[in-house]
Formats: structure tokens, C-alpha cells, sequence
């Protein structure tokens, strides 16, 4: 469901580097699916990784911001695009309060639909415009 495509690269290695770490991290939530569906009591794994998902984006997104500021990003849309970052570590930090023992594979697949959405959307739409100006 989550794969790197040379379309999602933007040509700053450590930042596509990062990304593809990202995509690796989710690819893992996505793997949990197949052991829930054998019956496998995933909660534990599921919340090792969303703990790492939460601190590794912050680590990313804190170096995506510096490299957009060292480099004179639009400060309007700088502050959009920090916006965007807080939000979606505040909505992965709302995925940490939920209770998932109910139904986890519906759980994770939420989980794993915003990721892959999300992390797309962020990269080809709204990470690709600091690129062009850099």
C-alpha cells in the first residue's frame, strides 16, 4: 500500500532520505494488518510504532523547516507549511490516545489510510514547492 516512487523524490538526499524512512515506518503499521487478520494481538507492536512514527516525524519535520528557512522559503507559506506539520503531529498524537484493543484492524487501516495519504499529498503537493525555490 505504501511504496517509494522516484516521483515522491525532490533532489535533497537527507530530506528524501527521511521521507523514504517515513514511508518505511508505515510500511510497518501496513504489515500489522496481516497479523491481526491471523488472529495475532498486535497492540503492543502498533503502539511501539506509532510512538517511533511520532518522533521520527518530529525529527523530520524539524529538519525539513530549518533547510526551508537557511534556504528563504516564502515566510507566508513557510508558516502554512509548519501549520500542516503540527497538525498531522497532533493527529498522530490522537491516534496514541485512542483505545485499539477494540478493533484493531479497522484501527490500523485508519491509521495506515491517513498515513499514506497524508505523507503523499505532503510530499508531491506542498514539500515540492520549497524545492523550486531553493
Amino acid at each position: 500500500m505504501l511504496e517509494w516512487k522516484k516521483e515522491y523524490n525532490l533532489g535533497i538526499e537527507e530530506i528524501d532520505n527521511q521521507h523514504k524512512h517515513l514511508f518505511e515506518i508505515a510500511a510497518r503499521v501496513g504489515e500489522l494488518t496481516k497479523d491481526i487478520g491471523e488472529g495475532i494481538d498486535c497492540y503492543d507492536d502498533f503502539m511501539n510504532i506509532l510512538n517511533e512514527l511520532v518522533d521520527y516525524t518530529i525529527y523530520h519535520f524539524d529538519y525539513e523547516e530549518a533547510y526551508m528557512q537557511k534556504n528563504n522559503f516564502n515566510n507566508d507559506e513557510f508558516l502554512v507549511h509548519q501549520v500542516e506539520h503540527k497538525m498531522f503531529v497532533k493527529k498522530l498524537e490522537k491516534f496514541q490516545e485512542t483505545d485499539f484493543d477494540e478493533n484493531q484492524y479497522e484501527s490500523i487501516n485508519n491509521m495506515l489510510t491517513f498515513l499514506v495519504d497524508w505523507i503523499v499529498h505532503h510530499i508531491i503537493d506542498v514539500d515540492s514547492k520549497y524545492v523550486k525555490v531553493s
